[in-house]
């Protein structure tokens, strides 16, 4: 498939983008999970994920942790909207084919906070996390590990009074 070309926007806060920006404006559920999750977490998230992609629910996320990662692919795979946020920037991305698809039919957004190419730290993943946190109605948990640092990013979202559901675990 030929590289796309894709216009590139701004937001007001400085966030570039591309793809269909109307998607950003929408009311977007967020979707966040440790790195580390047991399998009762993975199989619950996986009947969410499916259930979101058959509403067609707009979600947004860094999609960075497998289990995120996994429910990014189920979004794809359905043409459902989402809204992928980078912590690198744009310019030098390389952007998975799935997701240029994706970009092409109007159901993806990539989003970036990151003037200029960094690697990937704790600190740029934080501003990541709270920056998906900010532009959303809802934010939905998969796993919390409680030694992780998204354990610490839920305290500070809970303390500034955002709603947070954690989706419960399978039973078998």
């Amino acid at each position: 498939m030929p590289e796309a070309l894709f216009t590139t926007w701004f937001l007001e806060d400085g966030a570039q983008g591309i793809g269909e920006q109307t998607l950003v404006s929408r009311r977007l559920t967020a979707f966040f999970a440790s790195r580390k999750c047991p399998g009762s977490a993975i199989r619950a998230t996986m009947d969410w994920a499916v259930e979101q992609a058959r509403k067609k629910t707009p979600l947004i996320g860094g999609f960075q942790s497998p289990l995120e990662r996994s429910v990014l692919e189920i979004v794809l795979a359905a043409k459902s909207p989402v809204v992928i946020v980078l912590a690198r920037a744009l310019d030098n991305a390389r952007l998975p084919l799935p997701w240029h698809t994706a970009l092409n039919e109007g159901c993806a957004v990539v989003v970036s906070m990151a003037p200029a190419s960094q690697r990937l730290s704790e600190a740029i993943a934080t501003k990541r996390n709270h920056w998906i946190a900010s532009h959303t109605s809802r934010i939905v948990l998969g796993h919390v590990d409680s030694s992780g640092l998204l354990a610490g990013l839920v305290e500070q979202w809970r303390r500034d009074g955002k709603t947070l559901e954690v989706l419960p675990p399978c039973r078998s």
